[in-house]
């Protein structure tokens, strides 16, 4: 896990999306309610980073940035 302070507010973190976070699209995962974190980008083995879209689907080992409240994104970050 990667991360990038934010002021004193949040965090910006790199890390490998967790389970709940895969094979459905992000819009439908919830992951922003649930979790307190907003997925903003995605970076695919062998493919460039791209911006995540409530339609983006993360997969299986994809490197995942997410953002939000230190303590929700070192949550979602420790997820498995």
């Amino acid at each position: 896990m990667q991360d990038f302070r934010i002021r004193a507010v949040g965090d910006l973190v790199k890390t490998v999306a967790p389970q709940v976070a895969t094979g459905v699209a992000l819009g439908q995962s919830h992951v922003r309610s649930k979790y307190g974190v907003t997925v903003v980008g995605i970076k695919r083995p062998g493919e460039d980073f791209t911006y995540a879209t409530a339609d983006t689907v993360v997969q299986a080992g994809d490197v995942i940035v997410v953002t939000g409240k230190t303590r929700a994104v070192e949550t979602f970050a420790n997820l498995s």
